[in-house]
């Protein structure tokens, strides 16, 4: 079960911008400008629900009433009153501003929306990573925001369900290119033309939950679109994904009886197919019998 709050961290907030050379880029934009239809309610929920600090009133040339804030990186809220405010179009999710946290702010800006009498969670939980953490608030007027950050051990760390060693049948029971998935250890079991493989389930970019998709002969992350071939090796590097390292594989062994062994406790980590004296597919004999060669399980 994924736990509520990331790790705490000694990762220390990046101020972009705030001390530039003269001939630096600034990567980041100046400043925000948002209608909100009760400036003393807005300026309120700003300051003390998302922490940001009240520079002062009617500081710009806006024409209307408005309240100027500004973010610990220096870029500034500009709260500008109007009558009414369309804060999302009908029948629609709307637009979603949001706020990158270091994981120590994450932790801190929960408890502030906590004491604010908030109960935070994630609307699109399903397509949220491991490693990631995740919460959707809105502002009095309803413009919506999503606060996050990345627990990087969460998001690569190996995972197990402690299932241990599992018995996936009679190995002469699978086809050649047949996918078969086993959740009770979170892995799926391939058989190719040279032998078997185990790939996890979790994916190698952020923990996310693999799928096979059969029609597309591949294996396909939902959190963000990664993708691998039947081998676990990505199929999608020169994209989103240019160092993403091929899904982890579960030892696999034949035993005596014939049937195909997955241990799902113990993984082996590959940063290439092609590597030097790879984690190699696991060859039978015809007649599914097990290949002298095949180094056992420890027992």
């Amino acid at each position: 079960m994924k736990e509520k709050l990331p790790n705490p961290s000694d990762e220390l907030p990046i101020f972009y911008g705030c001390d530039p050379e003269p001939n630096d880029l600034v990567e980041h934009f100046s400043h925000f400008v948002l209608a909100v239809s009760d400036l003393d309610r807005s300026e309120a929920w700003y300051r003390d629900v998302i922490g940001m600090d009240l520079l002062g009133r009617n500081l710009t040339a806006e024409g209307q009433p408005h309240s100027v804030l500004e973010m610990n990186t220096g870029q500034l809220f500009i709260l500008v009153q109007q009558e009414a405010v369309d804060a999302a179009r009908v029948n629609s999710h709307g637009v979603h501003h949001g706020f990158a946290l270091t994981q120590n702010q994450f932790r801190r800006a929960m408890s502030r929306l906590e004491a604010n009498g908030y109960t935070t969670g994630a609307e699109r939980e399903e397509f949220i990573a491991r490693g990631q953490y995740s919460v959707d608030v809105y502002d009095p007027d309803g413009h919506h925001y999503q606060i996050e950050t990345m627990d990087e051990v969460q998001a690569h760390e190996p995972l197990f369900t402690g299932a241990g060693v599992i018995d996936c049948g009679p190995a002469m029971s699978f086809a050649i290119g047949e996918v078969r998935t086993f959740r009770e250890g979170n892995f799926f079991l391939v058989r190719l033309d040279e032998g078997f493989l185990a790939p996890t389930r979790w994916c190698s970019h952020m923990n996310g939950m693999v799928i096979y998709q059969k029609e597309h002969w591949r294996f396909w992350c939902a959190m963000h679109t990664a993708t691998y071939d039947r081998r676990g090796v990505p199929t999608c590097t020169t994209t989103r994904f240019p160092d993403l390292h091929p899904l982890r594989l579960h030892p696999v062994r034949i035993d005596d009886n014939g049937h195909v062994l997955v241990d799902s406790d113990r993984v082996i980590e590959r940063t290439s197919y092609e590597e030097p004296n790879p984690p190699a597919p696991f060859p039978m004999r015809e007649g599914g019998t097990q290949n002298p060669d095949l180094t056992p399980l420890p027992s």
